[in-house]
């Protein structure tokens, strides 16, 4: 935990909120890259092993899931144990996890490696890293999201051409083997971790949460409380806990610091659905973009350049949102998140009705990065605010885990429409549909705030 002797944190002035951002920009450009080589390497692996393509594919999407599956419980270790001991622990987890898969001799131990360490550390530099970085900032936050968050493309785009460097260099064991040794400057980010936002020591600006989090402490305190005048003996009260006791009270305190009462705040619940939609199409949409692409008569050279398009657009797309207050336009963020949907809905259908297109398709692509960028980002910045440091990173963890799921049904419908169709057309169709329902949840979320307001 954080030390009770540490500085208090000067919203948007504290330098060392840059050196965080740096540290989130580091675990995504890493965390990405890490996705972007396991799918370069499919085919050599499943080569290797002499196993379907599709099992080693599937290895790479739950690297991803798992990441998101166990946030929750990442976020209650963090309010455990500390945030810097948390992100050493994942870094450390993850790199050595892909080290390991360079020297694994079957598909279960390339599995282990791959999803329960890689991708369960992954999880931890993750979402901890970003609750970290959000409690230097406030009206500078919009910039420090969008640019850690610019580690995502730049990753992808990097790991992709060094992968298939290195693969050609030294073969898929090799390449694994020096991408690992990379993973561990995700260790360093939890090295940089100086103010803990997992327990508040300090008073912060935000008091609603403050006040949460002291009622929780109280609450824990009493039902210590309780447990023990009940059930202790006057020797046991004398000598020390019974053991079954304290077992049951650090249970409890984990449940606690899982906090489900975070779904119950209706706000959260409605950002939630609106990313859930965008994310449905999001996931499908990364996926499937190449093979969408020469489906729709690109041959396999121009439909390679559709990620690229993809990856610049949503670097630009994290831009107008910081830059516009410098030039006087305030929007607030739930017309930005609208805007950005409305981008990716007409991107969607604009690729749907463009054929054999090379320019349009790579404009249309890049359109639907920068919505994609500027959806996510004002969703970022509105939970954000919904509370304050301490229960950030529930939140984060919470929004990972819901909307994973739903970016894995987009997958599942849109190849199982594929597979029944033969076509990309109705599933364009479809994404287009879903992030539209995110406008409206979007606005219903800024009524319910005003009207609550007042």
């Amino acid at each position: 935990m954080a030390s009770t002797g540490a500085k208090p944190v000067i919203k948007d002035h504290d330098k060392w909120g840059w050196v965080m951002v740096a540290a989130a920009f580091v675990n995504c450009f890493v965390i990405y890259g890490q996705l972007k080589a396991l799918g370069v390497l499919l085919i050599p692996i499943s080569n290797d092993y002499n196993c379907d393509l599709g099992l080693i594919g599937w290895i790479a999407v739950l690297y991803g899931m798992v990441q998101n599956c166990i946030a929750p419980v990442v976020a209650a270790l963090a309010r455990f144990l500390g945030s810097s001991r948390m992100m050493m622990f994942g870094g450390l987890l993850n790199a050595v996890g892909i080290i390991l898969t360079a020297v694994s001799p079957s598909v279960p131990l390339f599995s282990i490696f791959v999803i329960g360490m890689a991708g369960v550390g992954s999880a931890f530099c993750w979402y901890i890293g970003f609750a970290v970085m959000a409690s230097y900032f406030k009206e500078k936050y919009p910039l420090a999201i969008g640019i850690s968050t610019m580690g995502e493309p730049i990753g992808m785009m990097f790991y992709a051409p060094v992968t298939q460097v290195l693969f050609n260099t030294y073969g898929w064991r090799g390449c694994l083997l020096l991408l690992g040794a990379l993973s561990a400057h995700m260790v360093a980010s939890g090295l940089l971790v100086r103010h803990d936002p997992s327990r508040p020591t300090l008073p912060d600006s935000d008091e609603e949460y403050q006040y949460v989090a002291a009622r929780d402490e109280e609450e824990i305190s009493e039902e210590e409380g309780a447990v023990g005048g009940e059930q202790a003996e006057p020797s046991q009260q004398r000598n020390g806990s019974d053991p079954d006791l304290s077992q049951r009270s650090c249970f409890k305190r984990f449940v606690k610091a899982i906090d489900f009462r975070v779904m119950a705040d209706v706000r959260f619940v409605l950002l939630i659905c609106g990313r859930s939609t965008a994310t449905f199409a999001f996931s499908a949409w990364l996926v499937f973009m190449v093979a969408q692409g020469q489906f729709q008569g690109l041959n396999q050279v121009q439909a390679s350049f559709l990620p690229t398009a993809f990856g610049v657009g949503n670097i630009v797309g994290k831009l107008p949102m910081p830059l516009a207050p410098k030039i006087g336009i305030k929007p607030s963020m739930t017309s930005w998140a609208c805007f950005g949907a409305a981008l990716v809905c007409i991107s969607f259908l604009g690729v749907a009705a463009v054929q054999q297109a090379f320019v349009g398709q790579i404009l249309l692509t890049g359109l639907s990065g920068f919505g994609y960028a500027i959806l996510y980002q004002a969703e970022d910045v509105m939970v954000r605010f919904l509370s304050s440091d301490g229960r950030l990173v529930s939140m984060l963890s919470w929004q990972g885990m819901l909307t994973s799921i739903a970016g894995a049904l987009g997958g599942l419908i849109s190849g199982w429409v594929l597979e029944r169709t033969g076509s990309f057309l109705i599933s364009l169709g479809m994404f287009g549909g879903a992030v539209f329902l995110s406008i409206p949840l979007f606005i219903g979320e800024a009524i319910y705030t005003e009207r609550r307001a007042h």
